[in-house]
């Protein structure tokens, strides 16, 4: 499936809108939630607590955001779950031999111990950074032998999982191994790969599970798997051979970020996560959506508007709402939902190396205000 829109083709796709919303039974009277944006402005119920019962609810939060009051109250309010953007990362948390630093990470670990909230583990082991651990010396000119990296990755492993085993139960092991077609079913092109092969996957996994307790839930997460249907096969042949050799994975991670009419346009009732999730079901793991957005733009250069395309708007407004329609319906397998930021202000897809980008891919605005995408996913 598309996962760039090109810009010639909107003018055709904000006619399909409306025969794409008769086609489920909606229209774009039932997706008006601007009546319900005036009581947001005084108080309204947290995201979370619509989704009691289904599955916890999390953003991704940088360590300094929770110096903020406002974002710290806010993030208490509408989320149960929290994930490090960057502090759990290895080029972060570890970047040289010998030195650690924890700082940062015990921030986000103290703040979730603080409010009970659940501390997602994102992430272990993360192929495409170029990491000390690959390397004989600083100079990064010979990787090491297998049984080094295996040793160092053991080790590593070890010290994250007992400092934060526990506030930390969902562990992203893995992050982004395969491949988007099927040249390779793993991205061959990564120094973890050089050395080891799938190898470094599974004794990942051997060492997570080794310092993990019962309770922990050890996740292989990746990216595009709703939009590339060859890396979704690659993925689950993968995880289904590695199961049979013993190897313990609880789950498969798919992280969520989507463009309003790129990722699955003609997918209106996300059929998608039902086959995602029956998929899981017949290898008895789990599935968490990780890293959730919608995008109403491709690409930056799109992203200099005041304000969005009301087309695209509402086509974002019917997403969000089947999108989280699809979710409920597995939450017997579903176990959790993590928005990669938090509001329209603090998003990735915001952020660039020319500045702050126009974009509006969250379910809060830049003030941290309730948007009719809130009211639309909570609309149940």
């Amino acid at each position: 499936m598309f996962n760039v829109i090109p810009e010639i083709l909107y003018p055709l796709l904000s006619l399909i809108l409306p025969f794409l919303l008769l086609f489920t039974g909606s229209s774009c009277a039932s997706l008006d939630y601007s009546g319900r944006l005036v009581e947001a402005q005084e108080d309204y119920t947290g995201l979370y607590e619509f989704y009691e019962g289904y599955f916890p609810i999390g953003a991704a939060v940088y360590s300094w955001e929770l110096d903020d009051p406002r974002l710290a109250a806010f993030i208490k309010k509408n989320f149960n779950s929290i994930v490090p953007e960057w502090e759990l990362k290895q080029s972060s948390l570890n970047p040289k031999e010998g030195q650690w630093e924890y700082e940062r990470m015990d921030m986000l670990a103290d703040f979730a111990r603080a409010n009970h909230l659940q501390l997602r583990g994102h992430t272990l082991i993360w192929p495409v950074q170029d990491v000390w651990m690959l390397w004989t010396d600083e100079t990064r000119t010979q990787l090491v032998d297998k049984a080094t990296l295996f040793a160092r990755m053991e080790q590593y492993i070890k010290t994250v999982m007992e400092r934060y085993g526990d506030v930390i139960d969902v562990w992203d092991v893995v992050n982004e191994p395969f491949h988007y077609d099927r040249t390779w079913q793993l991205k061959e092109d990564t120094n973890y790969f050089r050395i080891a092969g799938e190898e470094f996957v599974t004794k990942a996994f051997e060492y997570a599970a080794k310092y993990a307790d019962e309770r922990d839930v050890l996740i292989v997460n990746e990216t595009f798997v709703e939009g590339n249907a060859a890396k979704t096969d690659n993925m689950f042949n993968c995880v289904e051979r590695w199961l049979k050799q013993g190897v313990r994975i609880d789950g498969v991670g798919t992280q969520g970020h989507m463009g309003t009419v790129s990722t699955q346009p003609f997918d209106p009732n996300f059929c998608v996560i039902d086959n995602l999730a029956q998929r899981c079901r017949k290898l008895g793991i789990q599935l968490e959506y990780t890293e959730i957005d919608i995008k109403i733009f491709e690409i930056d250069r799109q992203r200099t508007a005041e304000a969005p395309p009301r087309w695209l708007e509402l086509w974002q407004i019917f997403k969000y709402k089947k999108f989280f329609e699809a979710l409920r319906r597995n939450a017997d397998v579903v176990i959790g939902a993590t928005f990669w930021g938090l509001d329209d202000a603090h998003t990735v897809i915001n952020y660039s190396d020319s500045g702050l980008k126009n974009d509006w891919p969250m379910l809060f605005d830049r003030d941290g205000l309730p948007k009719q995408n809130f009211f639309a996913v909570c609309d149940f």
